[in-house]
């Protein structure tokens, strides 16, 4: 299930535990982290950098924004290291303002 990265570390705060956040950058390791927080039922982040971005373009993003809903746990998709909003917005799968 996609959720807000608030939304899973306040609980984790307040609960007193940590979670794991792992780069991705192609279907198989995102399917393996989500198969990973799934076995041990743990919230997970997601995280997508810029030169992952290039690398997979939308269909990247759409890939692991798409795999995050479907996942029996909490997931957030984090923009690792971004440098603008533009990217923020790629991350996220959305178009950008026109």
């Amino acid at each position: 299930m996609l959720v807000t990265g608030l939304e899973i570390l306040k609980k984790a705060r307040a609960e007193g535990y940590g979670v794991g956040a792992f780069n991705t950058n192609n279907m198989e390791f995102t399917q393996a982290i989500l198969e990973a927080a799934e076995e041990v039922r743990s919230p997970v982040i997601l995280a997508l950098s810029e030169g992952a971005m290039k690398y997979g373009g939308k269909a990247l993003t759409r890939m692991v924004v798409a795999l995050a809903q479907e996942a029996r746990v909490p997931v957030a998709v984090h923009l690792d290291h971004g440098s603008s909003y533009e990217s923020v917005l790629k991350a996220s799968g959305r178009a950008s303002p026109a």
